[in-house]
């Protein structure tokens, strides 16, 4: 199970409304001064903290420190639905167009629109199927 630590920022009737901190980038190895990946985190400004709902038995007070989990399982089928996919929509799309269509800019539309298509057919069968495995559980308040 993956772990991180959240702040309660609302919490009613047993719903908790946390917020994950936001990682920084890198900047504590011995090659932050020549680091690519330090640069570009710095050109990316603050960085996104993401907000979940949570059920939780334990009576909790805005600015309590918990800890939340998310199964790895449900980390690789989340990672398997948003990425591969529509990467594989994407390579088969690639293949197929370039064999029935010889003009390029046609090849490139024809490809972002199955991609597209792919990611709306995605969303679509991911709300149907059950979303409680992809929300991350409440584990101990800190």
């Amino acid at each position: 199970m993956m772990i991180e630590q959240a702040t309660v920022i609302g919490y009613q009737n047993g719903v908790a409304l946390v917020q994950c901190q936001a990682k920084a980038g890198c900047g504590s190895c011995v090659a932050n001064q020549s680091c690519g990946t330090k640069a570009l985190s710095a050109l990316a400004g603050e960085k996104f903290a993401p907000q979940f709902e949570l059920s939780v038995e334990t009576p909790l007070q805005i600015g309590d420190k918990i800890e939340i989990g998310l199964a790895e399982q449900s980390l690789l089928l989340s990672v398997f639905w948003l990425y591969v996919i529509p990467l594989i929509a994407l390579i088969i799309s690639a293949l197929v167009l370039s064999q029935w269509i010889q003009n390029e800019l046609w090849v490139a539309l024809g490809i972002f629109i199955a991609t597209a298509l792919t990611f709306l057919w995605v969303k679509k069968t991911v709300s149907k199927k059950s979303q409680a495995q992809f929300i991350p559980v409440f584990l101990r308040k800190i």
